[in-house]
């Protein structure tokens, strides 16, 4: 993590400030601890803060998969692309892009800080470094320690992760204090979190008044196998355009507007969960703002 992030960042159970005891080198947080004013401590290891605290995150989803080495993180990527059809993989780089448009064009109306919500692996954050200003500030989180070791290292095989801080923090419980970003994207990340409205509440929490949040999600034919599947696991709560503008709501944005970027039929793919094969589903992208009070 870059060292100016101390400014920021709160511990995720009392929302208190962090201070930090350990190693620092070239402006970096690399090994030690972070301890809020209340006593509750987190870990620094090799460059990632985990700043999540085991019961309040005691059900979120692990990962299974260890992905720090790049042949083994390379070779995940190209088996879940097997899966998909040309205009399916030519659909989700189009997707891409275009996010990183409009994350990169509301950087310039800003200061360039962007917090990214389950970032996972890094596909979008990595393409965000890539693309964005220079001068780009991106932190990437994930409620495992696991996919940010792999986005880690693949952002210093690119020459690009001085533009990136790590941090492992669950999205329901943001370790960020209130009213610190003017943007925060993610790239199918509310998605896959459970009770997903009380993920967008902090998203709400750390934004400043007017800022933005800039995401891609997936969505479900009403009735459909894959939103009934979605509901069992709690992940359904912005599967449609109806459930999504009920959940802003709830969380306190105004919705700014919905582009449809793709629709298709799903194929098979034991990678992942939902949709199911052979249902329909859309891509779009959301752009949401907190409004001034």
């Amino acid at each position: 993590m870059h060292e100016e992030l101390l400014k920021i960042l709160a511990c995720p159970i009392c929302k208190t400030p962090l201070v930090f005891n350990g190693k620092t080198v070239e402006k970096r947080l690399v090994n030690g601890f972070l301890k809020c004013g209340e006593g509750h401590m987190y870990q620094v290891k090799e460059e990632i803060g985990l700043i999540k605290d085991a019961k309040l995150s005691a059900d979120e989803f692990t990962w299974k998969v260890d992905v720090a080495d790049e042949r083994k993180y390379d070779e995940i990527q190209r088996q879940y692309l097997s899966y998909l059809h040309e205009d399916q993989k030519a659909a989700l780089e189009k997707l891409k892009k275009k996010l990183v448009y409009y994350v990169t064009a509301s950087c310039k109306e800003s200061d360039n800080m962007v917090l990214d919500i389950a970032s996972g692996m890094g596909r979008f954050i990595l393409q965000l470094a890539e693309k964005g200003p220079k001068d780009i500030l991106i932190i990437g989180t994930d409620v495992d320690e696991k996919p940010l070791r792999g986005a880690m290292g693949k952002a210093k095989n690119l020459g690009i992760y001085d533009r990136l801080s790590l941090v492992v923090t669950d999205a329901k419980h943001l370790s960020f204090q209130n009213q610190t970003f003017s943007i925060i994207s993610s790239f199918f990340g509310f998605d896959n979190i459970p009770e997903t409205v009380l993920a967008l509440k902090e998203s709400f929490r750390v934004l400043k008044p007017n800022g933005k949040v800039v995401f891609t999600s997936i969505w479900y034919r009403e009735g459909s196998k894959s939103m009934e599947v979605a509901e069992q696991y709690k992940v359904a709560q912005i599967a449609s355009e109806n459930r999504l503008k009920q959940v802003l709501e709830k969380a306190g944005f105004i919705l700014d507007w919905v582009e449809e970027v793709y629709s298709g039929v799903w194929p098979y793919n034991p990678m992942d969960l939902l949709p199911i094969h052979g249902e329909e589903y859309s891509h779009v992208i959301v752009q949401a703002r907190k409004p001034f009070k």
